[in-house]
């Protein structure tokens, strides 16, 4: 392709949009529909919310995300490689709600607006792979999920405590309560007990803490966001029995200090903790705490609720009962259980030693004889979690309620069940509980009339699964999005690329594969792993802060594009630090390498321009010794470029490209301070190196690689030419390429 530049100048504005027109023209990034598996990669990045436009964090992301993508296609390798919109949730009903918009028309603005942004950051999505959560065709396969997860026993309804404003009559979101007060009337929110799903991790919380032994494609920061995640807590535990002879086992971290231990605490939430409420205060006490509103900062050890049992634990070789109590204070540590309060080894113990009276019950008793027998045992943080929101825009729980036949799956063929089109939340309550004409249904079992569920599925539900959608085509996805047989050839995902705070999202992603193999739906999953590779990089910080709306200090892309191009603030982004480390954003890295840039446009053009084949230098012509010098930093450069690259290392990267170039024009230097003039096969050696710079440039900068490649008479588009073969480690001067 010939280059069409209208000045010799750098342009970024015109030379980037034309770029972006040819790729599109060209259908450069579709997904191949065939080709050996073996050379499959499928590249998995984060979704962004449809809350307004792409920020600073999506930029970092997706950048990472795309010169990986551009990488592996040059490297021969057939690349999966788009973006979806995590479009429900309370985002975007904020911001329907601000805009009095219907959420499905703020959607759509929010996608087109971000759609447009990343076309003009020149990323390599196949935009034919895309999807949007709140589309029917999408949450149909959402509504499908959780009736497999109900089906399995993994989601149940139960009580539990929410965030709930007395003033709007509803139930909040954790996002929603800004500083302990509603995000809309700016009254105080209290915890009270509501009825909800839940969604049951802990059948499968050993095998996600066995699997972290197979994530040897993680990094560091992946792997150590599955153990929090998991929060294993190891000690011991014991079986004892109160004097009256109930049984209990009880854990704790502390084994060199059981000894110590000077009460007993019980979750509210273990499993039969009913049968511990003896007597009618200890039950009336219980059910207020389980069921009466508590404010938010009513959590603290100090505050939290404590019930006396009235009854004691007897431990062999201990000198005395242990008084048993209920408190909300064990769940956060250590899930649903019973534990020893150790006041000397734990400082919430301590905190809550004061608030626990001595037992008088049984004192005096002959406690058994002998020490406890101890077994090495474990508990998890991990616990089960609410997954239904009393808010209007989601997915629509899939259960209608018939006072014969009681609660019933809506059949899979009815699936999906739909929003009003003409749905507009107020913020006030759940708008769907009032749409009488959608909740009026019949019953899928006896025809007779029954009720929607007018709970909606929250947005992590989408969530679960959201790394499986784009390896299956658009246009079998409304019938075969578990059933295609593209998800054998794509997954499980050749590489997530994600902000640090995703290691939730990929947590609980681990254990929908495991549910879906378990289910013979991905049976070709047999360790459960849907992915082989995770970069979690790190945030955006400004100011010292993360970058954040919330926070006031935010760059806005759009006018740094306006500013200096779309190479400029994709390599300074890349440039800038490594992403497993914080990007602090200044100016300073965006003017260097928007300098850079300019120089490179100067030096390259008139040196490539018309450049056409390049053949072999001749070996007996012009300065040998220098060219030899030459291919020596070239082929290191080439190697280090190619293992930066594979380690997703893309500021080094962007470094040791720098640095090529700098040799390339040393070089020059060289040999027309030896010479006066370079040879033709000098000549041929620079533009060999400088054109396979330009290739290497190309992930990380591709709109003026694409520019140089055309100036330099190239066939093709550059994002297709192949990457330089890398020399030998062994060829490596010391001089070489910078690491």
């Amino acid at each position: 392709m010939a280059s069409q530049s209208v000045t010799p100048d750098y342009v970024p504005a015109t030379i980037e949009e034309r770029w972006q027109r040819a790729w599109q023209e060209a259908e450069a990034f579709r997904t191949p529909t065939e080709g050996d598996p073996a050379r499959a990669a499928y590249i998995f990045s984060a979704c962004p919310f449809t809350s307004g436009s792409a920020h600073m964090g999506h930029i970092r992301s997706y950048s990472i995300s795309d010169a990986y993508a551009r990488y592996l296609r040059a490297s021969g390798r057939d690349v999966l490689f788009s973006i979806g919109f995590d479009a429900f949730g309370l985002p975007s009903e904020i911001g329907a709600i601000k805009n009095d918009l219907t959420p499905y028309e703020w959607v759509e603005q929010c996608r087109a607006r971000m759609h447009a942004q990343f076309d003009r950051l020149g990323y390599s999505f196949d935009w034919e792979r895309e999807w949007v959560t709140s589309y029917p065709e999408l949450y149909k396969w959402t509504q499908w999920l959780f009736l497999l997860l109900l089906r399995r026993g993994l989601v149940y309804h139960a009580e539990g405590q929410v965030d709930w404003c007395d003033t709007c009559r509803t139930v909040l979101a954790s996002l929603q309560v800004e500083d302990g007060a509603c995000w809309r009337c700016h009254q105080p929110v209290r915890l009270v007990r509501r009825s909800q799903w839940y969604l049951g991790v802990s059948d499968y919380l050993p095998e996600n803490e066995r699997g972290i032994e197979l994530l040897t494609g993680w990094n560091a920061a992946g792997v150590a966001a599955q153990r929090t995640m998991l929060g294993r807590v190891d000690g011991v535990e014991l079986d004892a029995s109160t004097l009256d002879a109930i049984p209990l086992t009880v854990f704790t971290p502390y084994k060199d200090a059981l000894d110590r231990a000077e009460f007993v605490m019980l979750s509210p939430s273990l499993p039969g903790i009913e049968a511990w409420a003896a007597d009618d205060e200890t039950k009336s006490q219980l059910e207020r705490v389980r069921r009466a509103g508590v404010q938010r900062d009513d959590r603290s050890a100090e505050a939290a609720p404590i019930i006396h049992t009235g009854r004691a634990l007897a431990i062999p070789g201990f000198a005395r009962p242990l008084p048993i109590v209920i408190t909300p204070a064990v769940d956060d540590r250590f899930g649903h259980t019973a534990v020893l309060g150790i006041p000397s080894a734990d400082r919430t113990d301590a905190r809550l030693a004061p608030r626990v009276r001595a037992a008088s019950t049984g004192l005096g008793w002959k406690l058994p004889s002998g020490r406890p027998k101890l077994r090495d045992a474990a508990r998890y943080r991990a616990r089960d979690f609410p997954i239904s929101r009393q808010r209007a825009w989601g997915a629509p729980i899939p259960l209608v309620h018939c006072e014969q036949c009681g609660t019933v799956e809506v059949p899979e063929d009815q699936l999906p069940v739909r929003l009003p089109d003409d749905l507009r939340p107020t913020g006030e309550g759940n708008a769907l509980a009032e749409r009488e004409d959608w909740i009026a249904t019949s019953c899928p079992q006896c025809g007779g009339a029954a009720r929607r569920e007018t709970d909606t599925l929250d947005c992590h539900v989408d969530g679960l699964w959201q790394w499986l959608p784009f390896s299956v085509p658009a246009a079998e996805r409304e019938s075969s999005m578990f059933t295609s047989a593209e998800l054998r050839r794509w997954l499980p995902v050749h590489i997530v690329i994600w902000g640090a705070d995703g290691g939730g999202s990929m947590f609980d992603q681990r254990m929908t594969a495991k549910v879906l193999r378990d289910a013979e739906v991905l049976p070709h999953l047999t360790e459960g792993e849907p992915h082989q590779r995770v970069l979690m990089h790190e945030m955006v910080h400004l100011d010292g802060r993360k970058m954040s709306k919330h926070l006031g200090n935010v760059v806005d892309p759009d006018a740094l594009l306006e500013r200096v191009g779309a190479d400029t603030v994709r390599l300074a982004v890349l440039y800038a630090a490594a992403p497993t480390n914080i990007l602090t954003w200044t100016d300073q890295a965006l003017q260097y390498c928007h300098k850079w840039l300019h120089g490179f446009w100067e030096y390259a053009l008139p040196r490539l321009e018309g450049a056409g084949a390049v053949p072999q230098p001749d070996e007996s012509e012009g300065a040998v010794k220098l060219r030899r010098r030459l291919d020596n930093w070239h082929g290191v450069a080439v190697r280090r470029i190619t293992e930066n690259m594979e380690g997703l290392e893309t500021h080094r990267a962007a470094r040791n490209v720098m640095t090529l170039v700098e040799r390339v024009r040393d070089f020059e230097r060289r040999v027309l301070r030896a010479q006066d003039e370079l040879t033709p096969s000098d000549r041929h050696a620079l533009q060999r190196a400088l054109l396979d710079a330009v290739v290497m440039l190309a992930p990380l900068a591709p709109h003026i690689a694409e520019e140089l490649w055309a100036a330099a008479g190239q066939e093709g588009l550059a994002c297709n030419a192949p990457w330089p073969e890398a020399a030998p480690r062994e060829a490596a001067p010391r001089e070489a390429a910078a690491s």
